[in-house]
């Protein structure tokens, strides 16, 4: 399975992201804005445990969340908008967690 298919695969969690979103406060505008936060929480995160536990080099991890958010529609504008969002680090330090740290989240994207 490659980053990208694993990527999609963690997608499906993201409902449990969306309810951490409204549990910090993010203000969200409609379902479209949750479902973005929620898919650049996911590809970020993701990005960033695999360069951080070294299982993938900065500039190849990020190439990849950036085709999973293109290949969902995310614009560069609205990836930006979503992490300057009062509350977005801890909203993906909270995702992050809930996977098990990095290493938990990096095991279940093998």
């Amino acid at each position: 399975m490659n980053g990208l298919d694993a990527m999609v695969r963690r997608a499906a969690t993201a409902a449990l992201v969306v309810l951490s979103v409204s549990g910090l406060g993010i203000q969200t505008v409609d379902a479209a804005s949750e479902r973005t936060t929620a898919l650049v929480t996911i590809a970020e995160a993701n990005a960033r445990c695999l360069i951080e536990t070294k299982q993938m080099k900065p500039a190849k991890a990020r190439n990849i969340a950036n085709q999973f958010l293109l290949s969902k529609g995310v614009s560069d504008a609205e990836r930006e908008e979503v992490q300057s969002a009062p509350g977005y680090d801890d909203l993906m330090r909270r995702y992050i967690n809930e996977q098990g740290g990095c290493e938990g989240l990096v095991r279940a994207l093998r």
